[in-house]
Parts: structure tokens; sequence; C-alpha cells
């Protein structure tokens, strides 16, 4: 390995002659350092927006929901058996129904989630969402109950602050009418801006006893939100709360709950990564080309070293010593300008996005190592099976002929 690796960077650019495969040696590796620069950043920017996204579904909901068919009664106590479990952090009652809310312009449907404020503090960050900041929900001068509307939804029923609303709910009857609508007044203190345009378009909230009564649950409630010390740990507690629960009750964790979102991100993650791969591909077609170049005029060269007793293997391991190199350098440069520039990004927030379009004012960036890594060795494996023909080549040569040649 000694020898073969001085002959290998000796002949990275060496000697007059060369200058047009020195030239070419530059393109390769500029075309790998841009390739591994550009798959680092997109990777980067791709977590940030997975992380952005995860990180505003757990803030509207739960780690683990359980819940029950027709009503969860008496849940202080399955809430109190909950909380012994290890992992366990908090848990909070709700109450989830579908309505019909009407304005004095128009009418739409709402999804209503029934919240205790203090209790859903700890394990959501709805809260934080709330506008005014502070938002209470004890009824104002009026004696109506307040209601908080999604920013999108209430702009689309054209809703200001201080506004009444109506809620119709349906309700089946053991009559001829069918299903008789109940109707209850509301007035609105408050909207959600969670920056999801879902839940901003699609979401209501009241206080938990107010939702009760709309929904009919009197002292029941749909289920139990549950936040967890580790949220990754997820899917297990989840499997042991459905076997201390017993049968009856539903639990789900929040990667189930959002398996398609999560789903087409990581497909989208591993298209972006074969597509910038590409990039590398072609970088690794010049590193070959390059080689072939320097085979041909190394012939002589090639011919004296078998003469002298070099074997074919060590003849191959110097072109792809040489190959290599260029794959190193270019790798190196590469890994170093993407890190460099995603931190950059990331501290001096470069790329403004429109705040009315997404959820984020600014392009978001968070580096892994695990990537930074993976690039990197998909960067020299590409590489390196681009050294293997031009090195095979050279090492098949016979070294009478390779001499006699010249």
């Amino acid at each position: 390995m000694g020898y073969s690796l001085f002959i290998a960077k000796k002949y990275i650019g060496a000697g007059r002659r060369s200058a047009f495969i020195t030239a070419i040696t530059v393109i390769s590796v500029a075309g790998v350092a841009i390739g591994v620069l550009a798959l680092i950043v997109v990777l980067a920017v791709l977590n940030g927006f997975e992380s952005e996204v995860i990180e505003r579904i757990i803030g509207t909901n739960a780690h683990i929901i359980v819940r029950k068919s027709g009503g969860l009664e008496g849940y202080e106590e399955v809430a109190r058996r909950i909380k012994e479990m290890p992992g366990v952090e908090a848990v909070a009652p709700f109450v989830f129904t579908k309505a019909i809310i009407i304005s004095r312009t128009t009418t739409d449907g709402l999804l209503i989630r029934g919240i205790d404020l203090e209790s859903e503090a700890r394990v959501t960050s709805v809260t934080d969402y709330l506008r005014p900041r502070g938002f209470r929900f004890e009824p104002p001068d009026s004696g109506l109950d307040r209601i908080v509307i999604g920013k999108e939804a209430a702009y689309g029923l054209k809703i200001a602050l201080g506004d009444t609303v109506l809620l119709a709910r349906g309700e089946v009857s053991g009559s001829f009418a069918g299903v008789v609508p109940t109707f209850s007044r509301f007035v609105v203190g408050g909207f959600f801006d969670s920056g999801m345009y879902e839940y901003d378009a699609s979401y209501g909230y009241l206080d938990l006893e107010a939702s009760r009564r709309v929904a009919g649950l009197d002292d029941r409630v749909t289920g139990l939100s549950i936040r967890l010390e580790d949220m990754d740990k997820a899917p297990l507690t989840a499997q042991g709360l459905s076997v201390m629960l017993g049968p009856g009750f539903i639990v789900s964790d929040w990667i189930q709950l959002n398996r398609n979102l999560f789903t087409w991100m990581s497909m989208e993650k591993k298209v972006m990564f074969i597509i910038l791969s590409l990039i590398i591909v072609v970088a690794a077609f010049n590193i070959a080309s390059t080689l072939i170049m320097v085979v041909m005029q190394r012939i002589r060269d090639i011919g004296i070293l078998r003469s002298l007793g070099a074997t074919a293997g060590a003849i191959m391991r110097v072109f792809m010593l040489h190959g290599l190199i260029i794959g190193v350098i270019g790798t190196a440069i590469g890994v170093a300008g993407g890190i460099i520039l995603a931190l950059i990004v990331n501290e001096y927030k470069l790329i403004q996005l429109p705040g009315d379009v997404y959820f984020v004012d600014t392009v978001p960036v968070m580096l892994k190592a695990g990537d930074v890594l993976a690039v990197g060795g998909v960067a020299m494996m590409i590489c390196f099976l681009a050294t293997l023909y031009p090195a095979w080549r050279a090492s098949a040569l016979i070294p009478v002929e390779a001499i006699r040649y010249e």
C-alpha cells in the first residue's frame, strides 16, 4: 500500500503534459463537492420542516389518546390509573364532537374540542396558540359561554371578536321527526392560530363543561389526552395502556394518528436523496474518465512497474487510490461546505418565506449527524465504484506489450 499511495498522489496533476487531466480532476472534485453540499443542505431543510410539522402536530395533539365508544364515564379514576404508569407526565380530559356553526352571514362545519385550560396546558401547547394571549373561558357580561374559533375558519365565516354565533348539532329522536337539531349560543372570545391550515380552518374550542352540553355527554368525556416524558416511546406505552385498560378502550399514539403524513415526508426525503445523489454519480463519471486518461498516459510507467516486480493488485491499488483521493477531497469539501452553509442559513435566517402561505417565516434547518455520515458514505462508495474499471484495465496490461506500445 505504501508505494501505491505514493505513486497515486504523484499522478494527481503531475507534469506539464497533465494539465488537461488536472482540469478534469478539478472538475471532478468540484462535482463531488457540489453534490455532497447540495444533498446535506436539502436534507437539513427537509429535517427542519419535518421537525416543525411534528412540533405543530404535538402542539395541538397529545402523545397518546384514550377513548371509549359512547363516552368515558368516571374518567377521573381512569386518569389516576394512567398517571401511575411509568413515563406518563400528565393527563387531561377532552370532549370532541362535530357541529354546524352559524354566523350572521354564512354557515360552516366545525370540529369542536372541549378542554380544561389548566390541565390541557400540561399536555399540549394549545393554550400557546390561543389569541389573545392569556385567554380564559370565563363568560363575559352577556352571560354566554366563550368559543375560540380557528383563524382560517373565522375568516371564512367573517367573524370578529365579540360576535355571537350559533352551534347546531343534530340528535337522533325516536319520533317521526328523526334528527332534531339543538342550538347553543356562544360569544366569540378568541381565535386559534397554530400555523397549520387544516387545524385553523376546521377547529373550534370550548370549555369542557360547555362542550359536554353541546355534545350531550352529561358527566362523560370523549377521552383522555396523555403526555409522555419521551414521546418516541408512545407506541410501546400505548400497547401497555391497551393491556391495562382492557377491552372497550381505544388507545392511539401520535405516530399512528399521523402515519400517512410521516410516510409522505419519509418518502419525499428518500426521493430527494436519490435525485441529488445523481449529481455525485455524474461527478463519478468524470473521475472514471480522468482515470482512463491517466491509464492511457501512464502505459509506459505501468509496464516498467510490472517489469520491476509490481503485482497486478499493486497497480490496481495505484489507480483506485488515485480516484479515492479525488473522492475524499471532494467529499470533505462538500461536507464542510454543506454544514457551514446550513448553519449560516439557520443562524441568520437568510431565506424568508411568505407567512400567509407557510406555517414558518423562514426556512427551518436541522442538521443530523446520521444524514451527514450517510451522504459522505454514499459519496465515497460512488467514487470507489467509479475507480474499479479503470484500475482493472491498468492491472490487466501485459508489461512487455505496454513497453513495446510506448
